[in-house]
């Protein structure tokens, strides 16, 4: 079907407008953070003596938010590496070994997915308690990586299989095991796919309130709980939440634009053979 010229600008035209609409909170969300308390409430859109300031940014670091930024780098670093390292070498194994079992295997991964993160909480207290692991870093980072190991494996196993066999079949002429054919050839091909669930992975634990509220205590909360400690009911202060709010995001932000040429080739589909 040919493309007309109008049919282009009317694709563009929506497109833009899509994305001006979708901006709009993120603009909202930085115009608070960066005015007075007192400019804010007759509303951010409102610029007629407009004062930009700095001063909630550093209100809400000297509270303590800097810690709840390191909190979060360390609680998603670990639950997105480990996972990985898991999940990529099992995902490999349902693509490349025949044993019993297998399929019924991995349509109970895929069963796993389903089960909210609500259902296992009152269990997982009690088994945080027995194993002392409460008010533990490793202790949330191992939930995160359980919850991420069944969905990791089933995206890692699908782009597996669209890697040809001819890579594998080379690879054993030359010498290779199974361990550095994983670790030579297939990872090193799969890499956008493994970007891809990294940045997702990374990400869904930034983001985590549920886990980080139940598990940690204040002292150690990650950046999404800590924000809430600058949510009033009776005497909100915007420019602090909003700050707070944009410092909470800059993190993902980053990351995301830093790999995206990765993760799109990831999401986008598995190798041509």
């Amino acid at each position: 079907m040919k493309v007309t010229r109008r049919y282009k600008i009317t694709i563009n035209a929506v497109a833009w407008i899509l994305g001006i609409i979708l901006l709009i909170p993120l603009i909202a969300l930085i115009m608070a953070s960066i005015r007075p308390f007192s400019e804010i409430v007759a509303g951010w859109w409102n610029l007629s003596n407009a004062h930009f300031t700095l001063e909630n940014y550093r209100t809400v670091l000297a509270a303590g938010l800097w810690r709840n930024i390191l909190n979060s780098l360390l609680i998603a670093v670990f639950a997105t590496i480990l996972p990985i390292l898991i999940a990529g070498m099992a995902a490999y194994g349902f693509t490349a070994f025949s044993f019993p079992i297998k399929t019924m295997i991995f349509l109970t991964l895929v069963a796993i997915q389903v089960i909210p993160q609500q259902a296992v909480i009152v269990p997982l207290l009690k088994l945080f308690r027995d194993l002392h692991m409460y008010n533990q870093f490793y202790g949330i980072i191992l939930v995160h990586s359980a919850f991420a190991l069944p969905w990791t494996i089933f995206f890692l196993r699908n782009f597996f299989i669209s890697i040809p066999k001819d890579y594998e079949e080379a690879a054993r002429i030359d010498g290779l095991g199974d361990i550095g054919i994983y670790f030579k050839i297939i990872l090193p091909i799969a890499m956008p796919a493994v970007i891809s669930v990294a940045v997702v992975q990374f990400i869904f634990v930034w983001q985590d309130l549920f886990f980080a509220i139940t598990l940690l205590r204040p002292e150690k909360w990650p950046v999404s709980a800590g924000v809430t400690r600058f949510i009033s009911r009776y005497n909100p202060n915007w420019g602090q939440l909003t700050a707070a709010g944009v410092l909470a995001i800059i993190v993902p932000i980053v990351v995301y634009v830093l790999m995206q040429k990765y993760y799109m080739k990831g999401v986008s589909g598995g190798i041509k053979g």
